[in-house]
Formats: C-alpha cells, sequence, structure tokens
C-alpha cells in the first residue's frame, strides 16, 4: 500500500506535531521541515506528493519558498496556510500557484477534504502506485 508523502513547512512545533497526527490518521507520512532550507533539503531525499507550508517562517518568506517551489515543480500541489491574513489573501497565494488558501486556526474537515482532493484521494481508499 503506498502512503502518500506530505512536506509540512512551518516553524511553529505545535503545529507540526498536529499535522504529524493529522496526516498519520490520513495514511499519508509527513515529512517535517522548519525552514524553507529544511523543506528543499527533505524534497531532495523524499518523493513528496503534496506541500503544506506557513506564509511566515523564520529565515525565508512561505511566500517566497512556496514559490521556488512551483517555479521547479508546477505539478506539486500546494496548501497554504497563515495566522495572518493581512500579510497576503487567497488571491495572490492562488495566482502564484497554490492550491489552497487556509487560515489558523485551521478547520480540519475542510483541510482534509483540500488534502485529499490534492492527492487524488477518495474518502477512506489509498492510492497505489503502479
Amino acid at each position: 500500500m503506498y502512503h502518500p508523502k506530505v512536506l509540512v513547512v512551518d516553524d511553529d512545533e505545535n503545529i507540526l506535531s498536529a499535522f504529524k497526527d493529522f496526516l498519520r490518521r490520513e495514511n499519508c507520512i509527513a515529512v517535517i521541515a522548519s525552514s524553507a532550507e529544511e523543506a528543499f533539503k527533505e524534497m531532495e531525499r523524499h518523493t513528496i506528493d503534496l506541500v503544506i507550508t506557513d506564509v511566515r517562517l523564520k529565515s525565508q518568506s512561505g511566500v517566497t519558498f512556496f514559490m521556488q517551489l512551483k517555479s521547479n515543480r508546477k505539478d506539486l500541489p500546494v496548501i497554504v496556510i497563515t495566522g495572518y491574513p493581512n500579510l497576503i489573501g487567497e488571491e495572490e497565494v492562488k495566482a502564484l500557484g497554490a492550491d489552497y488558501f487556509f487560515l489558523k486556526p485551521l478547520e480540519l474537515d475542510k483541510l482534509r477534504e483540500a488534502v485529499r482532493k490534492c492527492l487524488h484521494l477518495n474518502n477512506n481508499v489509498t492510492i497505489h502506485k503502479h
């Protein structure tokens, strides 16, 4: 059985821990990074199926990170999250290539639906790689 790998980029340890639990329940493998640099290193080590990134990261903007990411991997779905809606809005983020945009605190049902759509999962059906 194939378990999709989801790269979560956030500098908040509590958020990363919550995503690990959430993704485990979705039969996904969480690959965790607390900075853009760490995220790119993880992408060299793993085949990533989805990226979830915060807008605010310590060393580099999450928006800058995801723009670099999209310039290299246009096909890779990206979910952008933020607790600071005044920094950037949904229209701007989607214009830059994000698939979904969510404000913190996250609504888990909406996030679950977005993750499943990005990974082409249908409810509890797990995808298989051929």
